[in-house]
């Protein structure tokens, strides 16, 4: 939220002070006292950031808030309105807001709350442009799922400002990115947003802004966080209501946190219990392949496995990525693989269709030396339900799966998976789930029955040496 500005000289020298000590530029303040609109502290230093966006060496993406009721939809809206298009003639702005049947009231209501001082707009709400007097617009959209987003990609914006980022994928604010661009020479194309922490996006908001700006190494975003604490204007009951809220949503909601959120799906998932690092794997290990692939488009991931002789997993080499053709893929993985021999690899069932193609692609994988293909279990929910099996531990147990720290991006993509809002047991594939699709694969294949035949005289030997050498180190490296 912000406040109205009184007349007062208390309120005038309290304005001025706190633009100051924010670094804000003249002009952006005359703009909002012109417009009696009051930033809140947090408020002025996002402020402050935007017009740095201006700057060849500045910010072209500026993330607000990151917890519940600090007043992110108000601050955004000002930046855009009161600020951007006064300044700027001709300016065309793309301003989404996740929104519900009540589209319509929604943009209104927050039209009249910040528009409510002395400037001039016409608001058109068939077409849902936002227009002023400089010939400066804003077209008004909202979302309520991903495949509403469409509409606007293709088209050209001088900026675009969304808010609730975390509820769309890194993929879809891709192509709307690619429709920010300008002819101007007198301005920077940029992004506004906010968001919270949960979602399908939860992993690409945190990857692009929370951690650049916990580590000081933000390039082309920043990030200035809040919470509900530095708005002295909401109201009471929604005060009570964020700080009973239990569990890891209320904590979510109430400071941000970005590390731990409701709707995890894999809330088994700790680094210090499931990340080792790196071995040499022994001899006498069995070893497996599991690959999720994709064409050029699409995000190809494969990690090999190994089985020790007391039935623990270690996830141990990784293949992930996009930009490549199917058999640039498998050709990259038959080089990673090198000599080693596997009891199978396990590949989506999909890879076994041709849909009208000359070849499937396991043929394609075959043909470039990824051999011994079988095919994945389809029965999601069970498989996601062995997951969570080899996941589990407690103080006294230890998971049946380790993953060296080499396989980023199954460590990365793992813990931001959240519940599908409509089955709960099954996990949302909106995400980023290449990596959790073929770590299900595999374990699959093991419960259906895919494990070692019986031990011969000499092998038990073998697997006694070698689950000495397997503690030996786990230790070593913990």
């Amino acid at each position: 939220m912000a406040r109205i500005i009184s007349s007062h000289n208390e309120a005038i020298n309290e304005f001025t002070k706190t633009a100051y000590d924010s670094y804000a530029p003249k002009d952006q303040v005359k703009n909002f006292l012109t417009n009696g609109y009051v930033p809140l502290r947090w408020q002025w230093k996002f402020h402050a950031e935007a017009r740095k966006c201006d700057d060849t060496d500045g910010a072209t993406e500026l993330g607000a808030g990151g917890a519940r009721g600090p007043g992110k939809s108000h601050c955004v809206f000002a930046q855009v309105t009161l600020d951007d298009c006064q300044r700027k003639e001709g300016l065309k702005f793309l301003f989404l807001r996740q929104t519900g049947k009540a589209a319509r009231e929604s943009f209104e209501d927050l039209i009249l709350r910040v528009l409510a001082g002395r400037i001039k707009y016409n608001y058109n709400m068939s077409s849902g442009f936002l227009s002023f007097p400089n010939s400066s617009r804003v077209l008004l959209g909202g979302f309520e799922s991903e495949r509403d987003i469409d509409k606007y990609i293709g088209i050209e914006y001088d900026g675009i400002a969304i808010e609730e980022l975390n509820q769309l994928t890194k993929n879809k604010v891709d192509k709307l990115l690619g429709s920010m661009r300008t002819s101007r020479t007198d301005w920077r194309p940029r992004l506004y947003t906010s968001f919270n922490p949960g979602g399908i996006g939860h992993q690409y908001v945190k990857d692009e802004f929370v951690v650049p700006y916990r580590e000081r190494n933000e390039t082309k975003t920043r990030f200035v966080p809040s919470t509900y604490k530095d708005n002295p204007y909401l109201n009471k009951e929604y005060i009570t209501y964020l700080e009973e809220l239990g569990g890891n949503l209320g904590k979510a909601w109430r400071e941000g946190e970005f590390d731990l959120f409701e709707g995890q799906f894999f809330m088994e998932f700790n680094r210090a219990r499931h990340i080792v690092e790196p071995f040499a794997i022994p001899e006498s290990w069995l070893r497996f392949r599991s690959i999720d692939p994709s064409g050029r488009d699409g995000i190809t991931s494969c990690h090999w496995y190994a089985i020790d002789w007391n039935s623990r997993v270690f996830a141990y080499r990784e293949h992930y990525g996009t930009g490549l053709d199917a058999d640039q893929h498998a050709k990259e993985i038959k080089r990673l693989s090198g000599f080693e021999k596997y009891r199978y690899t396990v590949i989506d069932s999909s890879a076994f269709s041709k849909l009208g193609l000359p070849e499937t692609m396991s043929e394609i994988y075959e043909r470039c030396g990824v051999v011994g293909l079988t095919t994945a279990s389809k029965q999601r929910v069970v498989g996601w339900n062995t997951v969570h099996t080899y996941l589990r531990w407690d103080e006294n147990t230890d998971p049946k799966i380790k993953i060296f720290s080499t396989c980023e991006n199954l460590i990365r993509t793992i813990p931001s998976l959240v519940h599908d809002d409509l089955h709960p047991e099954d996990l949302n594939s909106k995400g980023e789930d290449h990596a959790a699709d073929e770590l299900r694969y595999f374990l699959q294949t093991l419960r259906e029955g895919h494990t070692p035949r019986p031990l011969t005289f000499v092998e038990k030997r073998l697997k006694e040496m070698s689950a000495q050498e397997s503690e030996f180190n786990l230790n070593y490296h913990k």
